[in-house]
């Protein structure tokens, strides 16, 4: 769309009434959700947005077909019923009984020593790196939406206090929505490859030029890890990423068991590791291909 458009309620009303519309039909996902099979329109590029330097994509993965892209099985006339299937293949496998059975589970297996996430000495995330230190930060001038005409009120949910009381006004009621969210548990501040790198795909409110508010649940890794570092009295460094690999947000919100890394996962969706190169700022390693990858602290003086 070349029309300029507001990201306060604007942009998600369109995307609204768009996703209702009909889509390219999904074989596969006609077996388990008919009804949606063939819905969720088109995916939106805005490309002038009210106050913002960069275009807005919007509802990429609307579709069941347009999934089925981002996650490497469009070809499957299966669907992302196929990617359940590879990974039932891989966690129950059948013995092989024969040597060219074994030959087969064999080549099915190689794929896997392939998708561990990649350490790389740099990337297209930062081509252009902007400082805090410099005044070259704005996080104001990204297309940040305003989904719901209540967001960002604190009254709206029974607080006694507007958002200017709160400090939160000159956001707008702005949320970063669909971003991978990248911290380690406190444990692991000193080691070379943490294990307890998670993603987690959480709302962070945007309150000013170089600050977010963080929301996420109790229950999440990104809480828990905040809670180890809040334990020693020191900050959380973290790690918003945008854009990337077609798997990522898939891979940030899947819900995986305990101890199964999320950049595994993506590295298994996508046939090969994602690559990761150490941040600028914050000691953490990030997705090399993210268009936007914005660095901070999250305090732990609160809570």
């Amino acid at each position: 769309m070349t029309a300029e458009v507001n990201p306060q309620l604007e942009i998600t009303e369109i995307a609204d009434r768009v996703s209702r519309m009909p889509a390219l039909e999904s074989a596969g996902a006609r077996d388990f959700d008919p009804a949606m099979a063939a819905m969720g329109g088109r995916a939106l590029l805005f490309e002038r947005v009210t106050g913002s330097d960069f275009p807005l994509a919007i509802n990429l993965w609307g579709s069941y077909r347009r999934m089925e892209h981002a996650l490497g099985c469009a070809a499957d006339p299966r669907g992302i019923a196929s990617i359940g299937a590879r990974i039932a293949s891989l966690t129950k496998p059948v013995p092989p009984r024969t040597a060219r059975e074994f030959l087969a589970k064999a080549r099915e297996f190689a794929p896997l020593l392939k998708i561990g996430p990649k350490r790389v000495r740099r990337g297209p995330c930062q081509e252009v790196v902007k400082l805090t230190e410099r005044n070259e930060v704005d996080l104001t001038r990204l297309p940040i939406i305003k989904c719901w005409p209540l967001d960002g009120d604190p009254t709206a949910v029974g607080f006694p206090i507007d958002a200017r009381a709160a400090g939160t006004a000159a956001g707008s009621g702005r949320y970063i929505t669909l971003a991978g969210m990248h911290t380690v548990h406190a444990d692991d501040r000193d080691a070379a490859r943490p294990a307890s790198h998670n993603i987690g795909m959480y709302r962070s409110q945007l309150l000013g030029p170089t600050s977010l508010a963080m929301h996420w649940h109790m229950h999440h890794d990104g809480a828990s890890h905040w809670r180890s570092w809040k334990k020693l009295g020191q900050r959380m460094p973290i790690a918003i990423c945008l854009g990337g690999e077609s798997v990522m947000p898939y891979g940030a919100t899947a819900p995986l068991p305990p101890g199964i890394s999320e950049l595994l996962m993506c590295g298994f969706l996508h046939g090969r590791g994602i690559p990761l190169v150490r941040a600028k700022t914050v000691p953490l390693w990030v997705p090399a291909n993210s268009e936007i990858v914005i660095e901070g602290w999250v305090s732990t003086e609160c809570g």
